[in-house]
């Protein structure tokens, strides 16, 4: 599954040069635009954002549609934010023993494209494990130059595993990490391999998502936790670990969607999923 990259290195360089001058509070001034372009020119993200809304049961209002724009634009800016002066922002951990088992034993920690777990792992090196993150780098290039130009020298707690690189390497990668009791975070929510995803109930609607940390969880024996970021204030996040409990990969599978779906009821507009979520499995 492809999902194309919004933004631009342009937009993010005068983002961050207007916060370095004015300052964040500003810069949150400046969103408000951000979002107005967005909702008048982007129809295909609201089409594509009905299905959700109306699963989880709330109208897609015009209000709604741009306050989970600026959301989503939150959530960009605070990516960048925290490489470069992690001090601004605060965060709440919830079950911090999860945290403790991780980094003692390691695992596998399901990520999703809700909230900010990127702005956690920036401001969060010493209280967070290194996390081996396995995803499909399909960042443009430009972008991605522009990311590693801000990280900041001591950033370390990210390693991402890049599945371009074929099924073998990434694989190895997987099983070396675990092996050495070292956390290997994976997108739950999103597959990029059409072999490798399995339907679940979510929200009263089926839905496909990413099979395959559950199947390497099954087969190697290694804990499943959930880990959802979720901001409640400016540049203040909760953040909430959570352990799937064993069974089945179907079952470990809806039990992780379960977890998700009492999360985005609480956040519904830190969902970032910007495509129909359900449209595959309709009839």
């Amino acid at each position: 599954m492809e999902v194309k990259q919004r933004g631009n290195v342009l937009g993010h360089t005068l983002i961050l040069f207007i916060y370095k001058i004015f300052g964040y509070g500003f810069v949150s001034f400046i969103l408000n635009f951000v979002a107005i372009y967005y909702f008048f020119f982007t129809p295909s993200v609201r089409k594509n954002l009905f299905s959700y809304y109306e699963a989880i049961g709330i109208p897609l209002s015009n209000k709604n549609y741009f306050l989970h724009l600026k959301m989503f634009a939150f959530s960009i800016l605070d990516r960048f934010i925290s490489r470069i002066k992690p001090d601004e922002f605060t965060f709440c951990i919830y079950n911090s023993e999860v945290v403790d088992n991780l980094n003692k034993d390691g695992g596998i920690l399901l990520l999703s494209h809700v909230g900010s777990w990127a702005s956690a792992a920036h401001c969060l090196e010493n209280e967070l494990p290194h996390m081996n993150v396995v995803m499909k780098e399909n960042t443009t290039k430009s972008i991605k130059k522009f990311e590693q130009t801000k990280q900041r020298k001591n950033e370390s707690n990210v390693t991402i595993i890049d599945l371009s690189q074929g099924a073998i390497a990434s694989n190895i990668q997987i099983a070396n990490a675990l092996m050495n009791n070292e956390v290997v975070a994976m997108m739950a929510d999103r597959y990029v391999d059409e072999k490798q995803k399995i339907k679940v109930h979510f929200l009263g609607k089926e839905a496909y998502i990413n099979k395959a940390p559950f199947e390497i969880a099954k087969r190697i024996k290694k804990p499943l936790t959930t880990i959802f970021v979720m901001n409640y204030s400016a540049k203040k996040y909760e953040l909430k670990l959570q352990i799937v409990e064993a069974g089945t990969v179907e079952e470990m599978a809806q039990s992780y969607i379960n977890i998700l779906e009492n999360i985005v009821k609480l956040y519904p507009n830190q969902w970032y999923n910007m495509y129909d979520f359900f449209k595959e499995v309709k009839n």
